[in-house]
């Protein structure tokens, strides 16, 4: 999946957590609600000055827009990562750390029954 797409799919996940419909957003941000269409589409690509007011209006870092999969990830994957870091900024250091022994439990489940195949 290309950069542009992965991003697309960021955007559109992060906006639908927060309950906000395109028209809703594009009013937010000074753009059409074809505008973000395209822009969650992977059409067109926002500009920096964009990608800010999404950002702001949005209450995430811009870098939550973008991921380190390369590539690699499933557009499902994808989205649940950025649903997962959505949540976990959102979450007080106790949470964080509840967070953390739950993912951890279920890797090491993971781990123990790849190695009994």
């Amino acid at each position: 999946m290309k950069l542009q797409d992965r991003v697309a799919l960021r955007i559109r996940t992060i906006r639908k957590r927060r309950g906000l419909t395109q028209e809703q957003l594009a009013e937010q941000i000074d753009r059409s609600g074809d505008s973000i269409s395209q822009l969650e589409r992977g059409i067109s690509l926002p500009s920096f000055a964009t990608l800010e007011r999404l950002a702001l209006v949005l209450n995430t870092p811009i870098q939550d827009f973008f991921d380190d999969e390369t590539g690699k990830g499933s557009p499902q994957r994808i989205e649940s990562l950025a649903i997962i870091i959505d949540i976990v900024r959102q979450m007080t250091d106790k949470e964080l750390q509840m967070a953390v022994q739950v993912l951890e439990a279920v890797g090491s489940k993971r781990t123990k029954r790849k190695s009994k195949t």
